[in-house]
């Protein structure tokens, strides 16, 4: 069954992939490299890419995109980690820490069976914004922080919606194993920034323009 792609999450537009080493693949995969950097849409990129990897466009996008928001789950929760002085925002930073780099080493060996290779390293918008989220602390930074989190799994509640319909048995099942999870990461998520009052939690964050200098201060 083919999945609804315009669902995915915003984040796939800045997915940044490398394709598996293979010296018959040198010409084609230089080509592609030109080709996605003038292509946004996030389908035809993942195609164009990985036109020899064992899955259909729906789960290239979907791994891909997984992979890149896994990421920045993790890094994100590094910084929580280290400058939130809330006890409770550090302890869920701690628990997706956890939680999301045990589900992307899971990802990572799927797809690499299947000759995907995912990016070491954020692209660097995403980069950008989490190099922001590092200058700010005490209610600022856990508000922000509260945002993210509360609009990245309300988006990646959509994506592994999505997943759990894949043709792919392995992408498939991944999807559906990790689904629960993310929907207690987000009702936690909103636990806490009730008691932190932020009220445009679900209306964008900084990496959708929110502005830092905007967070109301108690």
């Amino acid at each position: 069954m083919k999945i609804c792609l315009k669902n995915l999450v915003p984040v796939c537009a800045l997915i940044v992939l490398q394709a598996c080493s293979n010296p018959d693949r040198n010409g084609r995969d230089a080509a592609a490299s030109q080709i996605t950097d003038t292509i946004s849409d996030t389908t035809r990129r993942a195609q164009a890419v990985t036109a020899d990897v064992d899955l259909n466009g729906d789960g290239k996008v979907f791994a891909l995109s997984a992979a890149t928001g896994g990421m920045m789950e993790v890094e994100a929760a590094g910084i929580a980690v280290n400058r939130s002085k809330d006890p409770s925002v550090k302890a869920f930073a701690t628990r997706l820490l956890n939680d999301h780099s045990k589900a992307n080493e899971e990802l990572k060996r799927i797809v690499e069976e299947k000759g995907l290779q995912v990016a070491q390293r954020l692209p660097a918008t995403l980069a950008g914004h989490l190099a922001k989220l590092n200058t700010l602390s005490d209610r600022a930074f856990d508000v922000q922080y509260l945002q993210m989190m509360i609009n990245d799994h309300h988006n990646a509640l959509q994506l592994f919606t999505d997943g759990s319909r894949l043709a792919d048995t392995q992408l498939k099942a991944f999807a559906v194993k990790t689904l629960p999870l993310i929907e207690q990461h987000y009702q936690k998520a909103l636990e806490i920034g009730k008691r932190l009052n932020i009220t445009n939690a679900n209306n964008g964050d900084d990496v959708l323009g929110t502005s830092p200098a905007k967070v109301e201060k108690k």
